[in-house]
């Protein structure tokens, strides 16, 4: 693989983006992020989890999407099919389901009244059903959510007015990934990180490769190829109608710790799941509006990590974190995998704490504005979409 490193390249390639500053208010306005949650995440399609949580008939969970002001409930049903619903009581609207995750026999019933629903979403049961007027059980069932798989990864539509489906919205990223081994990942572990922070404030700051060696100079200081010896740059970069995609390589002459060369030694997997659709080493794709996949290449056997950015408030979001290796068949690999997913966590701390000091940064009106060098384009093309979707955020002053 040849690494270019031409100097302002992007901008080169995607000239309508242009090259001026970002104005911050976007990030801080309350007013704007009424906006996103009217006009972007009530009308996108959000990635709400994976096929393998709910892999028998029966089963299900609870996606609480605040920003949405409303709970999904994801089921497979007893023909296997799996389907999503507003997780509401049609009587009196009460939360049908109470906790995050379960299985039931065929039905699920409100703790309010006792009012039951079948895994089709049906209404089967009402007790003293002769003491309503006209009762119709056929339209009362559970209001269905527009849902849709994709290597299988759920997702939903609260557009119920929405035609575009999901292969087309995923465009240029379906296009990529298609065929993926994602099935033979098994999940690892799951982080949630409360954040006093925007949302696009911590996309932003996973977004770019610029920080690399500078805040992550004591975790991954040369993880990948440095332009002399010092600054970090993209191998590639791919825009598409609302998603990006960037990737790095890896730098050959990375310094791996002693105790990470033994654990790598001790590492027998035979399950070598190879992400042959990956670009370089490591991709990058932010899925519009709040989902990340990157994919790692790793000596036995490749990796991928999923983020999903929640916002809560206008500075309040939910970083949650899942890490997806194959199946560990022997203890060498089974301690290899935990070595790295340990140096990653503390690599996403470092992050952590950087996305609430910039969004309190932002917040103090002290700068109007942010300023991007060109291996930071994805960031430009991000708040573009976003504005795209949900207005300029000048207008708001």
């Amino acid at each position: 693989m040849k690494t270019i490193m031409t100097n302002k390249r992007w901008a080169e390639k995607y000239p309508a983006l242009g090259t001026g500053p970002i104005e911050t208010e976007s990030c801080i306005s309350p007013d704007y992020f009424e906006r996103e949650r009217e006009l972007i995440f009530r009308r996108c399609w959000l990635n709400v989890g994976r096929v393998d949580e709910i892999p028998e008939r029966g089963q299900y969970f609870v996606r609480e999407l605040a920003v949405c002001r409303t709970s999904i409930l994801v089921m497979r049903g007893k023909d296997s099919q799996i389907r999503a619903f507003h997780n509401v009581c049609s009587h009196r609207g009460n939360k049908l389901v109470p906790h995050e995750r379960g299985a039931c026999p065929g039905k699920l019933m409100c703790g309010f009244h006792f009012w039951t629903f079948d895994t089709e979403g049906k209404l089967s049961w009402v007790p003293d059903e002769e003491n309503f007027f006209g009762l119709d059980k056929s339209k009362l069932g559970l209001t269905p959510v527009r849902i849709g798989i994709w290597e299988g990864f759920i997702f939903v539509n609260l557009d119920a007015d929405g035609t575009q489906s999901l292969e087309d919205y995923l465009s240029g990223v379906a296009t990529q990934l298609k065929g993926a081994p994602f099935g033979e990942l098994a999940r690892l572990r799951t982080y949630k990180v409360d954040e006093r922070a925007n949302w696009k404030v911590a996309i932003d700051a996973q977004n770019e490769v610029y920080h690399l060696p500078f805040q992550h100079r004591f975790t991954f200081p040369d993880a990948f190829i440095l332009k002399d010896n010092k600054y970090t740059r993209l191998y590639d970069v791919n825009l598409y109608e609302r998603h990006c995609v960037w990737s790095c390589e890896y730098n050959p002459d990375f310094k791996i710790s002693p105790l990470g060369a033994l654990l790598g030694q001790l590492d027998a997997t035979k399950n070598a799941v190879r992400l042959n659709q990956m670009i370089g080493d490591f991709d990058f794709f932010l899925v519009f509006p709040n989902m990340v996949i990157l994919l790692f290449k790793a000596p036995k056997a490749d990796y991928m990590v999923t983020y999903n950015f929640w916002p809560l408030a206008v500075d309040h979001t939910i970083w949650e974190i899942r890490y997806y290796y194959p199946p560990a068949d022997n203890t060498g690999t089974r301690l290899a995998q935990e070595y790295a997913l340990c140096r990653l966590r503390d690599t996403l701390q470092e992050d952590a704490k950087a996305h609430e000091a910039i969004h309190a940064g932002l917040a103090s009106r002290a700068k109007r504005e942010i300023q991007l060098q060109d291996d930071e384009i994805c960031i430009r093309f991000f708040h573009k979409v976003v504005e795209d979707h949900a207005g300029v955020a000048e207008t708001l002053r």
